[in-house]
């Protein structure tokens, strides 16, 4: 009998599938501790370079420009506002995803209906981001432009986890 696409390499897939919502949920919770280091001075010279990686990293995945990115303890984020939101909506989809079964009966998601979910996550985005070169919303709505990134976010990681998975193919 021949192994359907879900049986082929499952324990390597289920390794890709925690090691993706680790590095999804390690990169949120980065987010969040580096302003926090930065604003307390905690810790020494490692500390100081966990932060410059992080803010490095930020910076080929994001504009980083201070009037768009949110500032707790006093210290602007890596990642703007937006970006923040994604990165929200990444850390639910991996863990929506992450309680659910990998194994050979799990359901093969329907391709069709996930472009459909994915382009509908992806209106609120869509509409800040024509709303913002409209000019008809300031560009430092950042409340505002996270929240409608979570959905987005969201809806990639969970997908991604999915074909990670072998649910999608």
């Amino acid at each position: 009998m021949r192994a359907g696409p879900t049986l082929v390499g499952r324990p390597r897939r289920v390794w890709l599938a925690r090691a993706f919502l680790a590095v999804t949920l390690v990169w949120l919770v980065m987010l969040v501790a580096v302003p926090y280091l930065q604003a307390h001075q905690v810790g020494g010279h490692r500390v100081i370079a966990l932060s410059a990686g992080t803010y490095l990293v930020g910076s080929a995945i994001c504009h980083q420009r201070p009037e768009r990115s949110f500032r707790l303890w006093g210290v602007q984020m890596p990642v703007c506002a937006r970006c923040a939101g994604l990165y929200l909506g990444a850390a639910v989809g991996v863990v929506l995803v992450g309680a659910g079964r990998v194994g050979p009966d799990a359901t093969r998601a329907v391709t069709p209906a996930l472009r459909w979910m994915m382009l509908v996550a992806a209106v609120p985005t869509a509409a800040t981001l024509v709303a913002e070169t409209l000019g008809w919303l300031p560009s430092a709505t950042g409340w505002l432009r996270a929240v409608a990134a979570v959905p987005l976010g969201a809806a990639v990681t969970w997908v991604a986890s999915l074909v990670i998975r072998g649910e999608v193919v």
